[in-house]
């Protein structure tokens, strides 16, 4: 496999390639490269270490955690792949493969990744002293990274994982929005640990409540997730926002100054993605979030009806 994979980036003008024979090996060579390397490409199923450890580990490595890393699983390795994104993989592509695609893979990752690696990483363990509400490096529309968040990945990523599940993986797959209500509030009233805490309590939440080990996610920036439940049944709606609430209710989120904070989400009705695998994701993510806005509207028209006062966030 290593020396086909040299023919192969070779014959497309990629030749400078360096080989491991193994996870331990390739783990040393990052930590003491000091040029370091444009793209990394890992076998799910390596001797010793496998390839979704190595990936994990890689990430820990300052200079390697925005790196575009592409994962080489096979047919019998699939139901590992929601791992390896959660480990911090870029893309994947199944073997055996096409040379011409896993070398089209690998360029669209690295030119995606050079637009989305400023995508901030947050903490929501992280003081912040003398932090200022309101006061932040990034925009309202910019996705988000949690540190303690595994199965939060960047909209990218979420995308490409998408893109190549095969058409039995779709049949057991579902994807829904989340839209976190006041998030311009939430954003102009919080440090960026305060926000950090709220993003993370609803991710946690999310998770809790879906309660499948295959569940991916992305912040999408203003104040939307998407969610992927690949191999389980549809998570029962409107029951999960529900619950979802419910779990807020209980948290622990609070600002600063000891005060609780109010979260709430709209989640919109799970649905398939599209089949159509060039249209796939473009159109699946708009018709969740359709979804997830609609719910939002929906809510937000019953507390005006029902007088439960100012939607969530605001101070």
């Amino acid at each position: 496999m290593l020396d086909l994979l040299s023919v192969v980036f070779g014959q497309e003008n990629m030749p400078d390639i360096t080989c491991a024979q193994s996870a331990e090996q390739a783990l040393t060579i990052l930590k003491e490269d000091e040029d370091g390397f444009d793209c990394l490409v890992l076998d799910i199923e390596m001797p010793g270490m496998n390839g979704i450890t190595l990936c994990r580990e890689a990430r820990k490595i300052s200079g390697y955690r925005d790196t575009p890393i592409v994962m080489l699983t096979s047919v019998r390795e699939r139901i590992a792949i929601e791992s390896a994104f959660a480990a911090g993989a870029t893309d994947y592509v199944t073997k055996p493969f096409d040379v011409k695609e896993i070398t089209t893979r690998i360029r669209v990752a690295k030119r995606m990744s050079e637009t989305t690696e400023r995508a901030p990483r947050l903490d929501p363990l992280a003081p912040q002293h003398d932090a200022e509400k309101g006061v932040h490096d990034f925009e309202i529309t910019c996705p988000v990274r949690l540190n303690q968040q595994e199965q939060l990945i960047l909209p990218f990523s979420l995308g490409n994982y998408l893109s190549q599940l095969s058409r039995q993986a779709l049949d057991n797959c579902c994807v829904f929005a989340v839209k976190i209500e006041g998030i311009d509030k939430l954003y102009a009233n919080c440090t960026t640990q305060e926000y950090a805490i709220a993003l993370s309590e609803i991710v946690d939440a999310i998770v809790e409540v879906v309660d499948h080990p295959n569940l991916l996610m992305a912040y999408e920036g203003n104040g939307i997730l998407l969610a992927i439940s690949q191999g389980a049944e549809p998570p029962e709606w409107p029951l999960i926002e529900d619950r979802t609430h419910s779990l807020l209710n209980e948290g622990s989120a609070i600002y600063a100054d000891g005060t609780p904070m109010d979260l709430r989400v709209s989640i919109g009705n799970p649905i398939p993605p599209y089949t159509n695998r060039n249209q796939r994701v473009k159109k699946t993510f708009d018709r969740a979030i359709d979804r997830a806005m609609m719910r939002s509207r929906s809510n937000a028209a019953l507390r005006q009806k029902n007088g439960k006062g100012s939607p969530a966030g605001i101070l």
